[in-house]
């Protein structure tokens, strides 16, 4: 497909300008504004999408309508089934829409001032459209913006698995550990393997790494824009071989690159990662975190420590650090949400949650990737994480293994995909994702069991809508979240929740730098 890369950087960076425009004050917008627009200019005119082999240049139809059918069941704009989060979600969005930006819940000229402080990059589109057009249009818009970001994470993907689409699509949606297991062996009531519509991943108590389609189910505003960061990251990184390759003329399987030296020194792939790190930052700052550490690994390949800042993009990485300076100090205003720490495990229980969660995938993986430093901080982090505490309940372990998650993904299949390996090694890694593969198809399986009994056998009398609530407890069994209700939406305005969970999304800002600084309001 063409044009891939410029729709990525755009897709990307839009939600950022629309954030520039309404959070900061006009002093500080209009010059932040004019160098991010003259970065974004820099970075389509150089025609990247003819620096990478893509797989195929037909508009591919079926991978379209296959990530819109695994959007749709995901509940993001209402059409399906909608887990316990998107009461949550689906209130940041009512406020986004309903209230004047930086959302402000309470302006006395003394003591508290609460302000809606959260990851609210991805909704920005939706939420734009729905000032002008109302709330079932912001939900439509949500629902194309999600399909299309996770659409051209597929094929990013594809890029660097150079595979089918349908398998990179169905490799997507089915990746997980192996949370089967962990069911049958440690779950004592709750989850069971029947009925098959259960949320399979809490058999580890607070320990969890989410399958991808739990994610997309679950926080898919985290999920798909950091997906789609880690993927073009991953397919910026392999034009490291097109670098070296351009003096003698050649692209990656040989082909004639015909690209101009000075072309090649203006698009050294360093600031163009820290480009995309930064975007994931202002997206989801938790999974970027994961997403560091290969970061660091790209630039200690890519930089020539005799000349370190030979051919550096330094405008590049301006408009990263303004985009990390202004989302950290919006983010830290929210001082209740974050709780720091380091919290004890059992190392049984550690054990066998790493095993199961990826561990086995990544010891299998040893015999061919133990010099690969990328198989190393993988291996690493999916250790160490577990340890950390950062926000609410696992949120850190849920959303910082995304990247790791992502990476281990792609060297299972480059196992299964290329035939330089054995058929049993290879059909050792089928064996494992196809036990990890109950996870998702649970997620699924429910989401199409609750949206088909709305639709089809519940009748007028019998589809509710909830009363709206100022305190809401975590859900118990997801399959029995709001009965009778297709979508999760308790929550009017997030102006009224008095429960600690509220606290991830209000916050005093009075005396935060970002209030005093860069507020508009």
């Amino acid at each position: 497909m063409k044009f891939i890369h410029r729709i990525t950087i755009l897709y990307l960076t839009l939600p950022v300008i629309i954030f520039f425009m309404g959070w900061l004050r006009l002093s500080i917008a209009i010059p932040v504004i004019a160098i991010f627009l003259w970065v974004l200019w820099n970075l389509l005119k150089q025609n990247p999408d003819n620096q990478f082999p893509i797989p195929n240049s037909q508009f591919p139809f079926y991978l379209l309508l296959l990530t819109g059918l695994w959007v749709f069941l995901s509940g993001v704009g209402g059409y399906a089934f909608q887990n316990w989060d998107h009461h949550w979600r689906n209130a940041v969005l009512r406020d986004l829409i309903n209230y004047d930006w930086p959302v402000v819940y309470s302006s006395a000229e003394r003591g508290p001032l609460k302000m809606l402080i959260y990851y609210l990059g991805y909704w920005l589109p939706a939420a734009f459209a729905g000032k002008l057009f109302g709330w079932k249009f912001a939900n439509f818009i949500l629902f194309l913006w999600t399909w299309l970001g996770v659409f051209l994470t597929a094929l990013h993907l594809n890029i660097k698995l150079n595979t089918t689409l349908l398998k990179t699509a169905l490799l997507l949606i089915f990746f997980s550990g192996m949370d089967a297991l962990g069911t049958l062996i440690l779950a004592p009531d709750y989850p069971t393997l029947f009925p098959p519509i259960q949320h399979l991943e809490i058999w580890s108590d607070n320990l969890q790494y989410s399958s991808f389609t739990t994610q997309l189910f679950w926080v898919f505003n985290q999920a798909a824009p950091a997906w789609l960061c880690v993927s073009f990251f991953i397919s910026l990184s392999l034009s490291t071989s097109l670098k070296i390759n351009s003096a003698k003329g050649l692209q990656p399987g040989g082909r004639d690159s015909s690209l101009p030296k000075e072309q090649v020194a203006q698009n050294d792939i360093r600031g163009q990662l820290a480009f995309i790190w930064s975007l994931s930052f202002f997206f989801a700052p938790l999974a970027s975190i994961g997403l560091l550490p290969y970061l660091l690994i790209e630039w200690i390949k890519q930089t020539d420590f005799k000349h370190p800042f030979k051919n550096l993009r330094f405008d590049l990485l301006l408009a990263s650090g303004i985009i990390v300076i202004i989302s950290y100090l919006l983010f830290s205003s929210n001082t209740a949400a974050q709780e720091r720490g380091f919290q004890s495990i059992a190392i049984k229980d550690l054990l066998i949650f790493f095993l199961l969660e990826g561990g086995i995938l990544w010891l299998f993986l040893a015999p061919r990737l133990w010099r690969d430093p990328r198989w190393m901080v993988t291996g690493l982090l999916l250790i160490l994480i577990p340890f950390i505490q950062l926000g609410s309940g696992g949120d850190f372990v849920m959303r910082a293994s995304i990247a790791p998650l992502f990476f281990l993904m792609i060297m299972c299949a480059e196992v299964i995909f290329q035939n330089s390996s054995s058929r049993l090694y290879r059909m050792a890694f089928v064996v494992f994702l196809l036990v990890g593969a109950l996870t998702p198809l649970y997620e699924i399986n429910r989401s199409v069991y609750r949206t088909y009994e709305y639709y089809f056998i519940l009748d007028e009398d019998q589809r509710l809508t909830p009363p709206p609530a100022t305190h809401l407890e975590q859900a118990g069994a997801p399959e029995n979240e709001h009965p009778g209700a297709l979508t999760a939406d308790e929550i009017v305005t997030l102006q009224f929740m008095d429960d600690k969970l509220s606290q991830n999304f209000i916050a005093n800002v009075r005396q935060s730098l970002y209030y005093r600084y860069l507020s508009p309001r």
